[in-house]
């Protein structure tokens, strides 16, 4: 009976989302913002998922800008790290297509990447640079490029670090884990085969589930790419384990 509440919760709060979408056509951008971020604070709620932050988590909600670097697990990695602060996604192009969470990715100003055509980065990380020197909010990379089962941190690609060393802006590691019951879990994880209506299912069907972000300390990009995006792989995965 608890997932079917939560199902018609959901769906009211998709077609809250829709109508939103329209709305936000003739806002301002920063009251657009506020407006996502709190609807994916009521998504979370209705889905009954705790959070819970640890390290330097001034740095990630305070008024400076930072290339926020994180691991990929679930849909839910967005919603969750935008209920905290407004902040800018580099997505993967496909996430244009879902329905509703497609529309509120780019009124929020996404950036879109075809992971699948690399003479697309070129173009991604002007976009990104374009970002940072007019805008005063951080960037959110998922350097693993895909989401991993939650277990462990898949290998990071550098491509996207490149906009911190030409932006001058410090990398600020966030690690995502999501628990059950106290224990690491999968239940939250969208990779492989599985549909965004599967996903949310399996979401729906617990009530004991917790996100816990650490934030770590912020690193100048002052390595190669490949060192750098080694660095912060490494630092983020040790709190994953």
């Amino acid at each position: 009976m608890n997932f079917i509440f939560k199902s018609v919760f959901m769906a009211f709060h998709l077609l809250l989302a829709l109508i939103l979408c329209i709305a936000m056509i003739v806002l301002p951008k920063n009251i657009t913002h506020l407006l996502i971020q709190h609807w994916a604070k009521r998504l979370l709620r209705i889905l009954k998922i705790k959070m819970t932050l640890t390290g330097e988590v001034l740095r990630l909600l305070g008024k400076d800008s930072y290339l926020v670097v994180s691991n990929h697990i679930s849909w839910l990695d967005i919603p969750v790290i935008f209920s905290l602060k407004p902040i800018t996604f580099v997505s993967a192009s496909d996430v244009k297509t879902w329905p509703i969470i497609g529309m509120l990715a780019k009124i929020s100003g996404a950036i879109f990447v075809d992971r699948n055509r690399k003479s697309n980065l070129p173009d991604v990380i002007q976009a990104m640079n374009h970002h940072f020197l007019n805008e005063k909010q951080s960037i959110c990379i998922f350097p693993e490029g895909i989401t991993s089962n939650g277990y462990q941190v898949l290998p990071f690609k550098s491509s996207l670090f490149q906009s911190a060393f030409e932006s001058d802006k410090l990398l600020l590691p966030l690690s995502i884990k999501y628990k059950e019951n106290k224990v690491l879990t999968n239940r939250t994880s969208f990779h492989g085969s599985t549909t965004l209506l599967q996903s949310f299912k399996r979401v729906a069907k617990s009530n004991q589930i917790e996100v816990i972000l650490h934030i770590g300390h912020p690193v100048k990009p002052s390595q190669s790419r490949k060192d750098l995006s080694l660095k912060l792989q490494e630092a983020i995965a040790l709190k994953i384990n």
